[in-house]
Order: C-alpha cells, then sequence, then structure tokens
C-alpha cells in the first residue's frame, strides 16, 4: 500500500468515533495538527463551536511541544490578488486611507467589484495599515525599542503593568476587534481567557482596550485635522514666523537616535 492511501485511510477513521469526547483525540492522534478544511464536520461530531475546536487542538499541540514531540507549522494560507485586485484594492485605499473611511459598505462594494471574501479584504486592509503606520517595518521597531530605552535611561519612561508577550496577545484581539467593526460585525474581547493568561485584574485588561481604542480615534481625528488644516491654510502663511520651543536633553538625545536609524552616515 503506498504512503498516499495509507494517509488516506488513516484520516478517515476519525469520522467513524462515537463518543462526541473522543472525536478531536482521535482526529490529532492521526497526525491532524490543525483544523485543515475540517472543521464544520469536527465541530458537528462533538458539539462544540468551532473556537472551542481550534483551542483544543491548540492545547494539544502544546502538550506535545512540552514533551519535546515535533509539530508542524501552521499551513500557510495563499492570498495571492491578481493585478486588477490589487489595483481596484490600492485605489480605493489611497482615495479612503483612514480607519473611518473604510465602512462596511466600502468592503461588501469592493467585494462585489474584486470577486474577493470581506475576510479577504479586510487582512488586505489591515496589512495596508500597519504598512503605513510603520508596524510591520523592523527599522521602525527597533526605533522605538531605543527610545523606549533612551527614555528609561532618563527616568521618563511609563512602565506597563504588562509584559511584552501579553500586550502582545491584547494587540491581536484589539486587531481583531478592529477587523470586526469594518466588516459590520461584533467581536467581544475575552476578558475571562485573558485574565487566566495573564494573572492580570480585569479592570486594568479593560481599561488598557478602552485606552486602545481611545489612542486609535485620536489618531484618525489628528489626520483627519492635518488634513483640513492643509485644505484651509493659506498660501501666504508660509511666511509667518513661529517661534519653537528650545530642545530639552530629551529631545536631543531622542533626535541623535532618529537621525543614526533614519538617516545614517554613509561615510564616503
Amino acid at each position: 500500500m503506498s504512503n498516499a492511501e495509507n494517509t488516506s485511510e488513516k484520516s478517515e477513521k476519525w469520522k467513524s468515533v462515537t463518543d462526541p469526547k473522543k472525536v478531536l483525540e482521535a482526529y490529532y492522534s492521526e497526525g491532524n495538527y490543525y483544523h485543515y478544511g475540517d472543521i464544520q464536520e469536527l465541530a458537528q461530531m462533538t458539539g462544540l463551536s468551532h473556537k472551542n475546536v481550534r483551542d483544543t487542538l491548540c492545547r494539544f499541540r502544546k502538550r506535545d511541544e512540552k514533551a519535546g514531540k515535533p509539530v508542524p507549522p501552521p499551513p500557510r494560507q495563499q492570498n495571492e490578488f491578481s493585478d486588477e485586485q490589487r489595483e481596484i484594492l490600492e485605489e480605493t485605499f489611497e482615495k479612503h486611507p483612514l480607519m473611518g473611511q473604510w465602512t462596511p459598505e466600502k468592503t461588501r462594494e469592493i467585494c462585489e467589484k474584486t470577486g474577493l471574501k470581506v475576510k479577504q479584504v479586510n487582512n488586505w486592509l489591515c496589512h495596508q495599515r500597519r504598512k503605513l503606520d510603520g508596524r510591520g517595518n523592523e527599522k521602525d521597531r527597533r526605533r522605538r525599542r531605543m527610545i523606549k530605552l533612551e527614555k528609561i535611561r532618563l527616568g521618563t519612561a511609563r512602565v506597563s503593568a504588562f509584559s511584552p508577550p501579553e500586550l502582545d496577545l491584547m494587540e491581536a484581539f484589539h486587531l481583531k476587534a478592529e477587523l470586526a467593526e469594518i466588516g459590520g460585525k461584533q467581536f467581544k474581547i475575552p476578558y475571562g481567557e485573558l485574565v487566566e493568561k495573564t494573572g492580570k485584574d480585569r479592570k486594568k485588561i479593560r481599561d488598557w482596550f478602552s485606552k486602545r481604542k481611545l489612542r486609535d480615534k485620536n489618531f484618525v481625528k489628528s489626520m483627519e485635522n492635518q488634513k483640513m488644516e492643509e485644505i484651509d491654510e493659506p498660501s501666504g502663511s508660509s511666511s509667518q514666523q513661529h517661534e519653537e520651543p528650545q530642545p530639552n536633553d530629551l529631545h536631543q538625545n531622542l533626535q541623535t537616535i532618529l537621525n543614526s536609524l533614519i538617516f545614517p552616515v554613509n561615510p564616503m
């Protein structure tokens, strides 16, 4: 019997399991580390939600990783767009770059034009925003890290109550909520899960999400105000003299760091 036939026969055995509590264990033991395209059937056989199916398989993987067993990486989802689809997406994003401008109606309109799914459009939009604000740029991450270290050295930094991994986890949930809002859907932040994983007080976690959302709103507002100022600014305003504040030690140190990272000196 060939390997392909053996794999096919092996992958069908979990479907004959009658005990709902043993379905996922059987599925995983046959080498199905991720739900792949079977999540709907798994949910029906176990009586669990899609999220619970994913979480259970995740626990199995973590269990094997702790035991030193090899666990393959998740399958990569191909999101290749045609030139026409990419052109429509880029043109729309150029006209509507701000968060509040890309409405659920706009998303559905793009889906009709491109034939893409809402999730594909939202993921592309999220990626573009991350590129726009520099979060996906390694150089920018290093720059922010050095600025933070400089603030700590000068004693002007605010110490977060959360560790970097905890902040990454909450940022991921914030991003999911943002994508759901763009798609006209609702996403409830799993505060109970976050309390369990971080060990932090529920109120502190809720406060973090409130401040994070407010920060996004303030950013959008500042971008809109800046755009309005550029439109309303008279042509002769450039001749006006504005008195600039004198930089302090922190400003000078930060400026030195920024210059060294963004405009490196290349001696010739």
